[in-house]
């Protein structure tokens, strides 16, 4: 995988260094900034996360596009969660060539695959707790993802068709579930899977004064741990917006995928939130049944200020059923430029 290295950098050198054989080079970034007060247990913890990302785009006279973006942050970053993760203090999490043309779209490097990137689509929730904070801090954190396995930011290669009619296929793959430089193999010790191949479609509609969208996910690798199941995970996922209105879920069938042989696991996650000018307010449920061990549900509540431009508060509260039971609240501050 190293040897993708000298392909990123000279495409980075690429979009510096032929302006002049371009319609257009442009270059923007973002930002994100989480703080939050949480109450776990006996005790309180401070935590705070941050994402920034960089991207360049050269686009030539017949139209083909040419970008490479970088996201510094925290860990994982996700299209539903829109925030950064707690993988790592401090890592290139993602940093990835993309190609675009009238064929769709080809990406290599550190990117999610083509599954998860189908279903990870729930809606984004006023409230805080579904941005990760909820599923690593407390001793009750569910076993696994509320999107099952995948290649997470594996190295890997990417291709998607364009959106015809609303429909997207996509197809990854990643030699192991390892990254260029962010530690994705600590989540899980000793499995590090190899042949990762994801395949995902995605629906988008609407229908009078809805919007939808509808998606599935399949994902297969095999593991080298013998202890350790092989990956194989199907995804099926639906969101529907009205107005202020969204709701989404998603279920996962996750096999023993990534955990001891026979620990079979199926999950699902329902979420609904409404949004009213600057103040928003979230519910969700999520159940995961396991074959080996207690079957685990926790249900959340979320409330948002947005008190200064992108500036936002929450306040949430988890439930966690199932093995240790117990509560979780945090206070978060939420900043985007």
């Amino acid at each position: 995988m190293v040897r993708l290295l000298p392909c990123l950098s000279a495409a980075a050198a690429l979009l510096v260094a032929l302006p002049a054989t371009a319609d257009t080079v442009a270059f923007d970034w973002r930002g994100v900034g989480h703080g939050a007060i949480v109450r776990s247990g006996d005790g309180h913890d401070l935590y705070g996360t941050y994402a920034i990302t960089g991207e360049g785009t050269l686009t030539t006279d017949s139209g083909l596009g040419l970008s490479l973006t970088t996201t510094l942050g925290a860990g994982d970053y996700q299209k539903s969660l829109d925030r950064p993760g707690r993988n790592d203090p401090l890592t290139a999490n993602e940093i990835f060539l993309t190609v675009n043309s009238a064929w769709g779209r080809l990406r290599i490097g550190d990117e999610d695959g083509a599954a998860k990137r189908a279903t990870d689509m729930l809606p984004l929730l006023a409230g805080g707790q579904m941005d990760g904070l909820w599923t690593d801090i407390a001793p009750t954190a569910p076993p696994i993802d509320h999107l099952g396995r995948d290649s997470d930011d594996a190295t890997k290669i990417l291709y998607e068709t364009p959106r015809v009619m609303g429909l997207r296929l996509g197809i990854s793959y990643a030699p192991k579930r390892d990254s260029l430089v962010e530690n994705i193999a600590q989540q899980t010790p000793g499995a590090l899977d190899r042949d990762l191949w994801e395949a995902g479609l995605n629906y988008q509609g609407d229908w009078q004064a809805l919007s939808y969208e509808l998606a599935a996910g399949y994902v297969t690798a095999e593991s080298r741990n013998p202890l350790l199941g092989d990956t194989e995970s199907l995804k099926l996922a639906g969101l529907l917006f009205y107005g202020g209105f969204s709701g989404g879920v998603v279920y996962v069938e996750d096999g023993d995928s990534g955990r001891l042989k026979g620990d079979e696991a199926t999950s699902t996650t329902m979420m609904a939130s409404y949004e009213n000018g600057p103040y928003g307010a979230a519910l969700w449920w999520q159940g995961v049944d396991l074959d080996m061990s207690r079957d685990y549900n926790a249900y959340g509540t979320g409330l948002s200020w947005r008190v200064l431009g992108e500036t936002s508060l929450s306040l949430d509260a988890v439930r966690y059923e199932g093995g240790r039971r117990g509560w979780t609240g945090m206070l978060g501050v939420e900043a985007r430029f």
